[in-house]
């Protein structure tokens, strides 16, 4: 986590418009991930970031993630996948401000739109 501070302190005082980042959030244990998400949350408006990354927490942080997948032997398919707020989220997100939650079984899943692209298909779900 040292690390990870004296990168986003040399970042706060001279910032880039992009950052990569790879596995930089491996070594780190439950508590400090979050941390990180908390850190990264702050330089998203200035930046944009390409982490390269397996962990969940992280991932659950993206607008677009992309991926690699082997579907025949050596063939490989690039696919993305972009996550847009809807409407309907913005209305569950005022319903929970104002109402106790609902249980799972009883929550709306988000609903996933496939759209056709050039190179590999796009698919915008609710985050």
């Amino acid at each position: 986590m040292t690390a990870v501070s004296l990168l986003f302190s040399i970042y706060q005082v001279s910032p880039s418009p992009f950052c990569v980042l790879d596995e930089l959030d491996a070594p780190l244990d439950e508590s400090n991930i979050n941390r990180f998400i908390r850190v990264l949350k702050r330089f998203i408006d200035q930046s944009q970031f390409l982490i390269i990354t397996h962990n969940k927490r992280t991932i659950s942080m993206a607008d677009t993630l992309y991926g690699v997948t082997m579907q025949e032997h050596g063939v490989s398919k690039i696919v993305s996948v972009k996550f847009q707020e809807t409407e309907r989220d913005e209305d569950a997100a005022q319903t929970r401000e104002t109402k106790p939650a609902v249980s799972r079984d009883r929550a709306a899943k988000p609903e996933a739109a496939v759209e056709p692209g050039d190179d590999s298909d796009v698919i915008s779900m609710g985050k």
